[in-house]
């Protein structure tokens, strides 16, 4: 692919210009539907009169359906957008972010989205599409996919496309809940996957937060322990990570608690583990589902966070080398890389 877009670069760089701009078109009309031609070429930046031809071209290519209410994207259209995603990184010249990334971190692939989705609510929207995508061509027979809740896979569940033909798998959530908002919970994530594909799923009705009395005798419950034990089966996982401080808000720890993290400078959070900025694990969450031992026997491990607000914690997450996959964006993928690696 390298090879390629440096042949179109040399010899037909309007080529480029041109799918650059078609892609921003398609992307703003899949946020924004129905809009009107005049509110588009606002939101993308270029002409009227420029983005009226590039609808009409589009329009009879059959990508968009035009009515009084405004610009539609046809299913075609929408398979268009997703067969531009797969050479985006390429069109916006972040795949070598990407390579830096996977270098830095000993990584088997990173997917990067343009945008910083900490300034822009569609750049977090592009961020779970790619999760969802990326997980239709992963999912394989009779596999499980175990799932954390929050913001960015709750984008990720409602992405999803209907329908895909892998049989018997199971989708189940990683941990309990947090008692926060139903949709970001990791239960109903694993539902509206697994409803969306045609998938079994498995519900772990308990908080997250649980003391390790609670966590112990809850374990024998035998309809509990048969759920955690598909839970630790799990072949793919994939996770958000948050800022240290702000899940200890979420997960409402105690003051004492909260300075423990401070003073040893916790930078990110993800299934119930805290790290510091060199990527060891200073404090956990006791609770029911996912542990990090379980992680080793996880093919798998897919982490989908984004936003240059969160570089920090998608950095000292990644130290602790246990994902293999990132899905991100282009905030936090520059800002990561702006810094040096201190090597710990």
């Amino acid at each position: 692919m390298d090879k390629i877009f440096s042949v179109m670069e040399s010899l037909a760089p309007e080529a480029i210009q041109i799918m650059h701009v078609r892609y921003m078109v398609l992307r703003q009309i899949l946020h924004n539907q129905p809009v009107g031609r005049r509110q588009l070429g606002k939101k993308v930046g270029l002409s009227e009169r420029l983005v009226r031809a590039e609808v009409d071209t589009l329009k009879v290519r059959g990508a968009l359906h035009i009515t009084q209410a405004g610009v539609y994207l046809t299913d075609y259209g929408e398979e268009m957008l997703r067969e531009i995603d797969e050479i985006v990184p390429w069109l916006f010249n972040i795949q070598i972010l990407g390579e830096k990334l996977k270098e830095r971190f000993g990584l088997d692939e990173v997917v990067i989205v343009p945008g910083n989705s900490s300034i822009n609510s569609f750049t977090q929207e592009d961020l779970g599409r790619a999760g969802a995508e990326y997980l239709r061509k992963k999912l394989y027979p009779s596999c499980i996919l175990a799932v954390t809740g929050g913001t960015t896979l709750a984008q990720v569940a409602n992405a999803m496309r209907e329908g895909i033909n892998v049989a018997n798998v199971c989708v189940v959530p990683a941990r309990g809940g947090l008692g926060e908002n139903v949709e970001q919970q990791a239960g109903s994530i694993a539902a509206k996957i697994a409803q969306a594909i045609g998938a079994q799923y498995r519900m772990l009705h308990i908080p997250d937060n649980l003391e390790k009395s609670t966590a112990a005798a809850l374990i024998r419950d035998i309809h509990i322990s048969e759920i955690v034990n598909t839970i630790k089966s799990a072949h793919i996982l994939m996770h958000g990570i948050g800022p240290a401080m702000d899940m200890a808000r979420r997960r409402g720890l105690s003051e004492l608690e909260v300075e423990f993290l401070q003073k040893h400078e916790a930078m990110g959070e993800a299934l119930r583990y805290y790290f510091d900025r060199w990527g060891k694990i200073i404090f956990e969450i006791p609770g029911i589902g996912l542990d990090r031992n379980d992680l080793h026997n996880i093919k798998q491990i897919v982490a989908v966070a984004g936003g240059s607000n969160k570089a920090d914690a998608i950095e000292a997450v990644l130290k602790n080398g246990q994902e293999n996959v990132l899905i991100t964006d282009e905030g936090a993928a520059k800002k990561i890389m702006s810094r040096k690696d201190d090597g710990q």
